[in-house]
């Protein structure tokens, strides 16, 4: 059930005030905007229970009268990890603070619900939909603990080619941001402040996500939050790859092999040789596609990863064995890509096979798995392949997967399989 957007009469006032005293509520000074509405808006603190010091902080901001509050997964993750070691407290642009409760966490989106007690104070209305683009919006935040500012900037609409979607903000989202309001002239949430790629490039997660997560307010918390985290990876992750899984990939050349072309938009490739050096005494060309985003579960794990590699090389010049060397040394140069501490997965377990695509090219493959300590229904896969059935030629592929399970990975394996071929 999502919440009643319902306005405090200071917040109303306030934007009647503002509508009829300017043309445009949009060109108002930043330093103003922010007076209506900082009253709802608040810094989270990560503390240490031992030290009683703040571990880190982000943004937050109030969406119900009686303390409910939105801000990104990645400042309280510490909390879902370590509950005892940390807690989570907030703290209001007059000096108060106090404690909150974890409510409900979206990590695909990079999103939380937390509580604070209070009742009949004020709060950020949710916007009925998105701007138009090119509006004037205002990112609200704390960044680097130097105390609440607005950013103006722009809505440039959703970010294009993306498989978990993010609105394209320009405007310098700044860390200690991460989890405040962005909002339109009329101080309507639009966004939730989540990442910058500098330049004044921000993102910010979209209105439909939040009103998804709001939707869920009155739902108990979870018993379990670990246990609601591989649920929604669980979910995540066949989204992800029911699009490579359900046909089979189209193709393109490299070289003088044939290797998946671009699957699907979100998962873009590069390329590269060196054609132009004209002294090589070996030929050889790369393609690399791999998904832009990945999920944050905490400082020493993320998650939710994709990336595919194709080398080609070939060579009429060196001998049998030293081509054979340079074809191992690329081999060695793959590995995963992705990382974790050992305090979150298993090492890696490796079987090597020899086996026939059905394109009729003989590969020696490298399948490796490792499991999640905490989520025993995922896994990193991890998959190094080399054709072994040419004289001067060969094709190195590998793939890796993050957080999946066993049944997505080997079907994974077998689209990927079927999309090698010799020219």
């Amino acid at each position: 059930m999502l919440l009643s957007v319902v306005l405090p009469r200071s917040l109303i006032l306030g934007i009647v005030s503002l509508f009829f005293t300017l043309p445009s509520v949009a060109q108002e000074n930043a330093r103003e905007l922010f007076g209506h509405y900082q009253s709802a808006l608040f810094q989270i603190r990560m503390i240490e229970v031992e030290s009683g010091n703040k571990s880190s902080i982000g943004s937050g901001f109030q969406v119900s009268a009686d303390g409910l509050m939105v801000t990104n997964y990645h400042v309280i993750a510490d909390k879902v990890f370590y509950p005892e070691k940390y807690r989570i407290e907030y703290l209001t642009a007059d000096g108060e603070s106090g404690l909150l409760s974890l409510q409900h966490i979206d990590v695909v989106n990079d999103l939380a619900l937390v509580r604070r007690e209070t009742q009949n104070s004020d709060y950020l209305p949710v916007a009925p939909y998105l701007p138009a683009q090119g509006d004037n919006i205002y990112s609200l935040g704390n960044p680097h603990d130097l105390g609440m500012i607005v950013v103006p900037g722009t809505f440039n609409g959703l970010k294009k080619n993306s498989f978990n979607q993010k609105i394209h903000f320009t405007g310098s989202i700044n860390p200690g941001m991460s989890g405040g309001p962005t909002v339109d002239a009329l101080g309507q949430v639009v966004g939730v402040n989540v990442a910058t790629a500098g330049n004044q490039i921000g993102f910010l997660v979209p209105l439909a996500r939040l009103r998804h997560l709001l939707a869920r307010a009155e739902d108990a918390p979870p018993a379990d939050f670990i246990a609601e985290i591989e649920q929604q990876l669980l979910a995540n992750q066949s989204r992800l790859l029911e699009p490579f899984i359900e046909s089979s990939w189209p193709v393109a050349a490299l070289g003088r092999a044939n290797v998946a072309a671009e699957v699907v938009n979100f998962l873009p490739c590069w390329g590269n040789s060196n054609a132009n050096d004209k002294e090589a005494r070996y030929l050889t060309a790369q393609k690399r596609c791999r998904l832009e985003e990945e999920i944050y579960l905490n400082n020493k794990l993320r998650t939710g990863s994709l990336e595919i590699e194709y080398e080609w090389i070939s060579s009429d010049s060196l001998s049998d064995a030293a081509f054979y060397n340079l074809y191992e040394q690329s081999l060695q140069s793959a590995g995963p890509g992705n990382n974790s501490a050992k305090e979150f997965s298993t090492n890696y377990q490796c079987e090597q096979q020899r086996v026939y695509n059905q394109q009729g090219m003989k590969v020696r493959l490298l399948f490796c798995i490792r499991a999640y300590k905490d989520f025993e229904q995922l896994y990193d896969v991890l998959m190094l392949g080399a054709s072994y059935d040419q004289k001067n030629q060969g094709l190195i592929s590998h793939f890796t997967l993050a957080g999946v399970s066993r049944s997505l990975s080997l079907a994974f394996t077998k689209r990927f399989m079927e999309a090698m071929a010799w020219q």
